[in-house]
């Protein structure tokens, strides 16, 4: 505490537009100019999603993997409970504000799953200190655990046709 921690802005920022924004850029384009080809490939797109998650988890866990069984249950409970009440607030604000069943699932899954992978990479990449990135990598199990098994009750419990 009291410590001043120096910060790349912009270096940061640069990462953010090519791990982000490009990617996003470049699927839009895709999907405008190429749609036929967008089509082919989009019933891939689950799976390649599945390993790819895997690989980043397995990735920042291993790189940071003493620290994370060091740290014990004092970083686990606070990460996972960060991703487990994203996912409720994620779901019952858009619900208590009127949005439907199939939005508010959504909005849920999304909010449990923000990228604690792109944390981890800021913090590879811009703070030079190595116990910086085990958050983030504990942050990735849980991020990747609490969003599928949403996604996957969720997929057992039928929406009404009205919402």
């Amino acid at each position: 505490l009291l410590a001043v921690i120096p910060v790349d802005a912009a270096g940061i920022a640069k990462s953010t537009i090519q791990v982000v924004l490009a990617p996003i850029a470049i699927g839009m384009t895709a999907n405008k100019f190429f749609p036929k080809i967008v089509k082919a490939i989009l019933p891939f797109a689950p799976v390649v999603g599945v390993v790819s998650t895997c690989l980043l988890v397995a990735s920042a866990v291993a790189q940071v993997a003493e620290p994370i069984l060091g740290a014990g249950m004092n970083l686990q409970i606070p990460v996972l409970l960060l991703h487990l009440v994203g996912g409720i607030v994620g779901y019952w604000l858009p619900k208590l504000t009127g949005f439907g069943e199939v939005k508010s699932r959504t909005m849920a899954i999304e909010t449990s799953m923000k990228s604690s992978a792109f944390g981890f990479l800021l913090a590879k990449l811009h703070f030079g200190d190595y116990i910086a990135r085990v958050p983030s990598a504990v942050s990735v199990v849980w991020m990747a655990l609490t969003g599928s098994l949403l996604a996957v009750v969720w997929r057992y419990i039928p929406v009404k046709e009205d919402e």
